[in-house]
């Protein structure tokens, strides 16, 4: 067999790629030459050996060893891909496109213990290649592989095969941002699309919808194998002073060229920046294996936290004004009713409000978080909400059937007009509208509100539809038609935590029936979802791709752990949130770099991606990007303390430090899309409900945050999750805990003023109004100082601060009770809590 080959790849159908795949179909076959000489070269490192035999074929690799057990069928193969002209697209993502060089090096030279050379020839191509142990990390093998043309064209190099791993040993394969799943999946649509199963047949994920470069593959054995692109090699999204999203430099793939399951790489991308070369000019491509006796998760962290140094953005990140000032902005701009569109109308005999762009367009009128709505106007006093909360509280009476039907007491869409309820798009209602829009809605409300007889009926009339609507075996489907009630959607199953809403009516009622049928629910989604890493999304104009419902299943999880104790519970919430750390966006590694936007200049760090999540996987984020919705900061607050898991903590951080460039300054309302950057004040009131999903989420990152620092004694009830797009709760419904001292959250706008943006506040009021409690935390990893201003009259007129008493930190200096002032200095992620001794002028 000559050491030289190349294959092309046959062409499938189209029809047939996207709904089938033939299993029995023969796969391209690599050079498999048997061993001609006992002539070897090796690496090796404390923890991973790899050994190279000599062969007619060239230099096989025919041991892989880690940590004392052997990688199976190694390999040691590369392929180069070559295509005279450029190729179509659609064909270059099935791995398809270009002709395919497969060959074994034919030239080695150990360079040191540490380091080999290898190199090749082909007719079209010269190929070097330098393996060598990271020193840093004796779990890997960089690679710098530089391939010089010998033809005009255009070409993409492969990271070469390792290893081709045995199909039925497979545990768990994932490209983070992409597709995920623990058996091979042969419908491509629900693994490219769905990410339920990882694709039978080579298909291509790009950087642009990847949060961390990182394809990997975990075995049975307990052994994982991942190769990572080094930093530098993906497009810069933001090059210069201009959206470059477009650019893409990496492809990932968890099956190669010969249909053998094995993560890798192809850099450049044939066909697109980069690929096409002269005769004479040459492309690099550094890269690395990372081989390890561990689970997925401790790899992907790996990957995340040493490659792509993701806590480094902590270092540089810093507030121009804080998150609580945040808050504050945002309280002004909705009790703007020109500005935030607050209508009300007439439907079904309710006199409903919300706030929309036009009443009367069908899907421009919704309530994202009548949770934080309802905190609004009573933890704030906001007298604006507080008389919009009858209009809100009849737009939910009047969003679900009370009539006889198959959709009795269902949540009948999410958007309303003077017609009706109608879901995102489409003719069909699904069982989640009735956890959300109900369940959810309803139940924060009733925390606040638990004497309301009307929402208490509504609420079991809810619970009963989901009760009908369960299956047997504690499932439920995803939709039904409005009118023939047929399935909508035949091919989906649903992996949501639909299962919440009866949680949430034990928890309002307190009937055993409502628990039973939730654990029922949440057992049969963590047997077929969770446990086979199955998920669904919750928007309906992707068709319910993969999304925020993922890190919803993580929190309802926890809630069910806190009512039942089982422990399988709290495994399944964890793991949830461990998956879901995989649409964070970790790449590339965020600097200081000076970059224009409009013509204004921002660092780098100001508008990288890092740290911020995606609407939907394979979705929005291959164009539009992240969003600045961060719904689950929080929620990765409380992992931490549950895991001691830094990467939840980092994760969190970053995602709420820094992000001024995206923010109205004077509305505090961030944009949604990423790519809206060079419109942020045009985009920050385009979706004005979004204003209430960021306060929700803000003071349930923030409270995590004191929790955290306080070591639980700063502890406040928290409500639901909010509907749709996360796992943050509702607070301010009843008194908290503040180091053994009741107390009630409160906001007062213009109460409070730091020159400090790195500076966070929450205050909480004692029963008899006499203390006023202080949470002052530093945003920084740094020690931070500043003055803090403080208003008393917003709480009430002639009311003055006459003492304080520090319960954690040090005592502010330079108080000034006449003027309302102090001064802080706290540690590098430090939190003060003080109790301001407050009376009545003249009492």
């Amino acid at each position: 067999m000559n050491n030289q080959t190349s294959l092309r790849y046959p062409v499938i159908a189209a029809a047939c790629l996207f709904f089938c795949i033939d299993m029995d179909s023969p796969a391209e076959s690599p050079p498999s030459g048997a061993t001609g000489s006992d002539s070897t070269i090796r690496l090796a490192s404390p923890v991973l050996s790899l050994e190279w035999a000599r062969s007619d074929d060239g230099w096989l690799l025919h041991q892989i060893d880690v940590a004392g057990t052997p990688l199976e069928k190694p390999q040691g193969y590369t392929n180069v891909l070559f295509s005279r002209g450029k190729p179509p697209g659609g064909e270059v993502m099935r791995d398809g496109a270009g002709t395919n060089s497969t060959f074994f090096f034919s030239h080695a030279e150990q360079l040191s213990d540490t380091a080999i050379r290898f190199q090749h020839s082909l007719p079209v191509a010269d190929i070097e290649s330098v393996w060598e142990i990271d020193a840093a990390h004796p779990t890997d093998i960089r690679v710098t592989m530089r391939l010089t043309a010998k033809s005009d064209g255009f070409y993409s190099i492969a990271s070469p095969t390792l290893a081709a791993l045995d199909r039925d040993g497979l545990e768990w394969g994932m490209i983070p941002g992409n597709w995920y799943g623990r058996e091979m999946e042969t419908n491509i649509q629900h693994a490219t699309r769905y990410s339920q199963g990882i694709p039978a047949l080579p298909y291509l994920a790009n950087e642009r919808n990847s949060g961390t470069l990182s394809p990997m593959i975990t075995l049975k054995n307990g052994l994982t194998i991942a190769v990572i692109p080094e930093p530098g090699t993906s497009a810069d999204p933001w090059k210069h002073d201009a959206n470059s999203r477009s650019d893409m430099r990496v492809g990932m793939s968890l099956v190669n060229r010969h249909k053998q399951l094995t993560p890798v790489l192809y850099s450049p991308i044939l066909g697109e920046k980069g690929s096409e070369l002269g005769s004479g000019d040459t492309i690099r491509f550094q890269f690395r294996y990372s081989i390890q006796a561990a689970d997925w998760f401790s790899v992907f962290n790996h990957a995340a936290s040493n490659i792509y140094q993701l806590p480094s953005i902590l270092d540089i990140q810093e507030n121009r004004y804080s998150l609580s000032e945040r808050v504050d902005r945002m309280l002004y701009f909705l009790g703007d009713d020109e500005r935030t569109h607050w209508n009300t109308w007439e439907v079904f005999g309710y006199e409903v409000g919300a706030i929309s762009a036009k009443v009367g367009q069908v899907g421009r009128a919704k309530h994202a978080d009548p949770g934080t709505m309802t905190m609004i106007a009573r933890s704030a006093a906001d007298s604006v909400m507080e008389q919009r909360l009858p209009y809100m509280r009849n737009f939910k009476l009047a969003q679900q059937q009370t009539g006889p039907g198959f959709f009795h007491g269902a949540a009948l869409g999410e958007y309303a007009d003077a017609e009706g309820f109608y879901s995102e798009v489409g003719n069909w209602i699904e069982p989640l509208f009735t956890t959300y829009y109900t369940m959810i809605d309803m139940g924060n409300m009733l925390l606040f509100d638990p004497d309301d007889a009307k929402l208490r009926e509504r609420l079991r009339l809810g619970a009963k539809a989901l009760l009908n609507w369960q299956h047997e075996d504690g499932s439920w489907d995803v939709a039904y038609d409005v009118f023939s009630h047929e399935l909508t959607f035949p091919d989906l199953i649903d992996y949501r935590p639909t299962w919440y809403g009866l949680l949430i009516a034990h928890r309002i009622f307190g009937d055993a029936e409502y628990l039973e049928a939730a654990i029922k629910g949440a057992d049969w989604q963590l047997a077929n979802g969770v446990d086979q890493g199955r998920f669904l999304g919750v928007c309906g104009d992707t068709r319910n791709v993969w999304d925020f419902a993922t890190a919803q299943t993580a929190q309802a999880y926890m809630e069910l752990h806190e009512i039942t104790g089982d422990e399988r519970y709290r495994e399944a919430g964890i793991e949830s949130a461990r998956i879901y750390t995989t649409s964070i966006f970790t790449h590339p590694i965020a600097n200081d770099s000076i970059k224009k936007v409009n013509g204004q200049e921002f660092r780098d760090w100001e508008i990288s991606q890092v740290g911020l999540g995606v609407e939907h996987i394979r979705g929005t984020a291959a164009g539009r990007g992240p969003i600045l919705l961060t719904s689950h900061a929080g929620l990765f607050v409380r992992m931490y303390e549950e895991t001691g898991e830094q990467i939840f903590l980092t994760m969190a951080r970053a995602s709420a430090r820094g992000r001024q460039a995206f923010v109205g300054d004077e509305i505090g309302v961030s944009i949604y899309y990423w790519d809206s950057l060079p419109h942020v004040e045009r985009d920050t009131d385009r979706f004005p409900w979004h204003a209430f999903w960021q306060i929700g989420w803000i003071t349930d990152y923030l409270l995590a945050e004191a929790h955290l620092r306080s070591n639980g004694r700063i502890e406040f009830p928290a409500g639901f999750m909010t509907p749709k797009v996360g796992p943050h709760r509702t607070f301010g419904f009843a008194p908290g805990e503040v180091f053994g001292h009741e107390a009630d959250l409160v906001f007062r706008q213009g109460m409070l003023a730091c020159d400090n943006g790195d500076m966070e506040f929450i205050t909480a009021l004692s029963p008899d109004h006499g203390t006023l409690y202080l949470l002052a935390m530093n945003q920084s990893p740094n020690e931070g100082s500043g003055t803090l201003t403080i208003d008393f009259s917003k709480l009430a007129p002639d009311l003055r601060w006459t003492g304080q008493e520090v319960l954690q930190g040090t005592a502010a200096p330079g108080v000034d009770h006449e003027e309302g002032s102090m001064s802080l200095t706290i540690p590098a992620w430090g939190v003060h809590v003080i109790a301001l001794e407050l009376e009545k002028a003249g009492e």
